[in-house]
This record gives C-alpha cells, structure tokens and sequence, in this order.
C-alpha cells in the first residue's frame, strides 16, 4: 500500500483538452471522442506514468480557436483548475485544438507556467521547459495562425463570389426563409412569414413595446426559430426579446439586402442607426430574395423600436403626458418634463411642466438652444387633449376645424407651387445629411460634430414634413376623407365611451399613439400638433379595437391648437382658490 501511494506521488497529474468545431468535425472527422482516444493512448505510452483523472478531461464542442479563454466554457475550467495545482501538465491532441491564435497561445502558456503546470501536444514533439521547445512552439503556433488565416481569407473569397452570383452566404437561413438547394437562394416559408407579418404589424400598428411583443408569442405558444449551432443542447422553447428585435432590424424581409454591410457583432437596432457600424459602401454586395414585407414598413418598425427606447420609463422617475414628443417652436429642440409641488395654501397651483434649458449645471449633451425657451404647464397644453378626443368621437372633426381649439389654419393660394418647393428642400436636407454621414464614417469630424449637424438637419426636415403633410390634407378627394373618417370611426369605437373618465397612464398610452409631436409656440400661445392614426391599434393598457383598414400605413394630421393662455391659468387657479390673495390677517 506504501509502495502504491510513493508510486502516485512520483506519478505526473495530466489534464486533456479537447476542442473541435462542428465544421471541423464534419470535414476531417477529428472529433472529440477520436482526440480523447489517442490522448488517453499517449499517456499510457510515456515512459513516466501520467495519472489521468475523468474531471481532468475538459471537452469544447463547436468553439472556435480564435476564441480566448472566457468564450470557452471548457478551457476557462482548466485554467481556473490549473491556478488551483490540480494537475501538472495539459495534453492536447494537437497545437491548433489549443488556439489558432499565437497571442492567445504565448499569453495562455505563460499562464499555465506561473501555476507551475507544463504543456505538451500529442503530436508535435517540443519540450517547454527547454530554450528550444519554447522555439518550437512559437514556431508551430505561427505556423497555425497562418493556416487559419490563409484558410479564412480562401473562404471569404469563395463567399464573396458566391454571394455576387446571388447566392445565400450568410450561415444559417433568415427566420422565414429556408435555402433552397438547387440556386442556393433564399426561398419563404408560408407559416414562418405570417409570423414576421405579425410581429411588424404589432410594433408599427399597435406600437406595442418589445417585452409586449415577447409576452404575446409565448402565450401563443409559436415554436421559436431554430438555430443548428445549438440542437445539441436544451432549450426552452421560449422567444426572447433579442431575438424579436433581429428579426425586426433584419432588412432581408424587404428583399433586398446586402452582404458585408455591417460591421460584426451585428447588434439589432444599434448597427442599423450608428453609422459607425457600416463598413464602406464599396464593400457591400446587394443580394435579394422573395420580400415579405415593404420597404415602408421596415423604416417604419425601425423608428417605432427607436420610439420605443426613448420611452421607456427604465430611467424615468415620473411620467408625463407630452414627454418626449413635445418641442420648442423657436429653437426646434426637445423640451424636458419637470414638476412643482403645490402647496397648502395654493393647492392646484403646482404640477407638471415642460421647459427647455437644462436644471443643473452638469449638462448632459451638446444641443444648441435658443436663449428663450419657456416653462409651460402641461395644464395649458390640456386643449390638445380635448382636441384629439373630440376628432376620435367624431371623425369628420379632422376636416371641419373647431372654432374652439383651431388656430390661425391658413390655406395657401398655390398648394401644388409650394409642395414642389418642399420636395426640392427636402431633398436638399437629405444630401446634407448624407454628406455629413459619410464625413463621419471616414472620420474627418467627430461625433459631437456630427451629432449638432443631424440634429439640425433633422429639425429642418420634420418642419418641412409638417408644412407637407398640412398642405396635403387640403388636397384630400371626398372619398379619401371618407375612408379616414370610418378607419377611425370603426377601429376607435371600443374607447369612445371612456375617454372622460382614463386614468393618467392610460391618457399617456393614448397620446403616445395618436400624437407623433408638438411643437409649442409659446409666446403666440399654439402647438402645432402632428396625430398619426394607423390602421390597427391595440396597446398593452388600452384596447383601441381590430383594424378595419385595408392598408398598414399610418395617415398625418397636422392642427394648429389654441394653447390656454398664461391669464387664463392664472384665473382657473384664482377660481379654484379664492382666498388665495386674501391677507392671512382677514382669513
């Protein structure tokens, strides 16, 4: 028994990594239980005795070798083992299953040396305790990294004429479309697209938020798309918001699409709005395929999921009614919610309001502002409400302004004259921007530049769309109007009944549907508002209907609204409270 227990201390603890890729194992058949045999063969081989024990056996299925050490589950174990002296020597089939990369490779084998734990490869002979085994292996781990990256530039090249002869190169299939074997193409799956069709109507119809979106295909119970890297392993079943949010900023449904385009990792809404992320344009191959939605409807999921992350109430500590879609009409920029707390003695003089300079000397952003930018009570701004809930109980509204709210609705002597000349300045706007997007990708100006001309690029062209689409609605045929009027009519019916009596979240859930943007004229006291009224409209907190529309796009209104003067508030107050301006001496 003393003899056996001398015999393992003289014995050398060894520890086996096996890694392989799935392609790699497809095409040259070096699986995991192949490195395992032949390690397991080795050992028995040398002439000191390696004691192998089973949880020193770490096993990476489909990871790549330019992968480092916390991206492989397996090999970060070992390492982590190793720092405790659990073994003194890794194994490894050959030098290439431990990394492709010779700075990954240096930096893990010095590692391994500080904790004291050798390393040795089954099949490339070198001693790493001597000058020339340290030679050897830098020389072997070049010779590696070489072939992996003369293998991958090789595969680039065939992909990349193959993607020119219209061919899928991009792995594995888009959800809705499988590769058809005989052209290589993308070819639809019937079912799969009704599932994208719904998922898109949901965001840009109904405008419901991700985790909405997320909630409903679960209740649902539709099977989530499958992804072959992971059949080996258990899943859920479930659909996660990240996956919704691919599918939604994938611009392949459009059936147009280009290869090389972004930059990797692609990250959903991010890649597709920073324009860091593009790669040159001399880069990208357009490819297509059969379209299951429109390029409308793309753009228009694309700035409701941007909607949707600047309202989100994460970071909000109270909510407010215009939040996020109100601006001031002198400077064009977004204005900011604040509250005032009332007081015993003037109860209902506080509340919230809007304003549009910075509270605090930490200013968060660059935004130029103009030198006046009011505070307004959202109290004031109460006629927009009345307003909208007017046009939806009665629809003809939208063409017969109201006397009560409709401010100074002028109607051009030369409508068509001036809609060319916005077409002409808008597409002025565009080359700006476009000249100063690719200033920005090819980094001859900065982000805080680049942000300050967008901005007020992005300013002149919603003013120019507002002014359009008011022209517009003079131009409307009866049977235009008419259609409009029953869209609403019908699909609004459900709410009619309950808008004097909503809740404060559900009156913002209303506003944040029906009204795209208010642009306060403070001195002249008027908002011109911009109500946007889809065709199918249901939200998590009010159920607004089915949609009767035929078409999926969103029709603009744009009204001047008579805004409650800063007298007329003063008075609501004073009648509120009486004994407000009584002497305390008399009360």
């Amino acid at each position: 028994m003393e003899h056996t227990n001398t015999q393992q201390k003289k014995g050398v603890r060894a520890a086996l990594y096996l890694r392989v890729s799935t392609d790699e194992q497809a095409r040259e058949g070096n699986g995991l239980a192949v490195q395992e045999e032949k390690l397991k063969a080795f050992c028995k081989s040398q002439p000191e005795e390696y004691i192998l024990e089973a949880e020193n056996i770490y096993k990476d299925e489909g990871y790549s070798g330019s992968l480092d050490i916390k991206h492989r589950p397996a090999l970060s174990k070992l390492f982590e083992d190793a720092e405790n002296k659990k073994f003194d020597v890794v194994l490894v089939y050959r030098l290439d299953r431990f990394f492709r990369s010779t700075r990954h490779l240096l930096n893990a084998f010095e590692v391994l040396k500080a904790s004291g734990v050798s390393f040795q490869s089954a099949t490339e002979s070198f001693n790493t305790n001597e000058i020339s085994g340290r030679l050897l292996l830098r020389l072997l781990a070049s010779i590696a990294e070489a072939e992996r990256e003369t293998t991958r530039e090789r595969t680039m090249s065939g992909k990349i004429k193959a993607a020119r002869e219209g061919k899928f190169v991009c792995g594995v299939p888009t959800y809705g479309y499988f590769i058809d074997k005989p052209s290589r193409r993308l070819a639809v799956i019937p079912e799969q697209a009704k599932i994208v069709k719904k998922l898109f109507s949901w965001v840009v119809d109904e405008k419901l938020p991700l985790r909405e979106v997320e909630k409903r295909m679960n209740q649902m119970k539709v099977p989530p798309p499958y992804n072959a890297k992971y059949k080996k392993r258990q899943t859920l079943n479930y659909w996660h918001r990240r996956t919704i949010g691919r599918i939604l900023t994938n611009e392949t449904y459009t059936g147009k699409f280009y290869y090389r385009k972004y930059k990797r990792p692609f990250n959903n809404l991010t890649s597709i709005t920073d324009k860091r992320m593009l790669r040159p344009k001399e880069e990208w191959i357009e490819m297509k395929c059969p379209a299951i939605i429109t390029q409308e409807m793309f753009e228009a999921a694309k700035q409701q999921l941007l909607k949707n992350r600047e309202f989100s109430k994460r970071n909000q500590k109270r909510s407010y009614l215009y939040s996020k879609v109100i601006y001031c009409g002198k400077c064009g920029y977004k204005m900011f919610g604040g509250y005032q707390p009332s007081t015993k003695r003037w109860p209902t003089a506080g509340g919230r309001y809007y304003h549009g300079t910075y509270r605090n000397d930490k200013v968060i952003g660059i935004s130029k502002r103009c030198d006046w930018c009011p505070q307004y009570s959202e109290n004031r701004l109460e006629p927009v409400w009345e307003c909208l809930k007017e046009i939806l109980k009665n629809p003809k509204n939208m063409f017969d302004p109201l006397e009560k709210y409709i401010y100074r609705e002028e109607s051009p002597q030369n409508i068509g004259e001036r809609l060319e000349e916005i077409a002409t300045e808008l597409s002025s706007v565009h080359e700006k921007q476009k000249r100063v997007d690719e200033l920005y990708i090819n980094g001859k100006i900065d982000q805080p530049r680049y942000r300050e001309h967008s901005n007020g690029n992005g300013i002149e062209e919603k003013k120019l769309n507002d002014e359009a689409s008011r022209l517009r609605q003079s131009l409307l045929t009866k049977k235009e109007k008419a259609e409009r009027e029953v869209a609403i009519q019908q699909a609004y019916k459900q709410i009619k009944e309950r808008l004097d009596s909503v809740s404060y979240d559900e009156k913002s859930e209303i506003v944040r549907l029906f009204i795209e943007r208010v642009t306060l004229h403070a001195k002249e006291d008027y908002a011109s508002v911009v109500f946007t009224f889809p065709g199918s409209t249901e939200t998590a907190t009010v159920k607004l209907g089915k949609k009767v529309s035929q078409e999926n796009k969103s029709f603009p209104l744009v009204l001047n609204i008579k805004t409650i003067t800063e007298a007329e508030r003063r008075a609501q107050i004073l009648r509120s409270n009486p004994l407000m301006y009584v002497p305390k001496t008399l009360v």
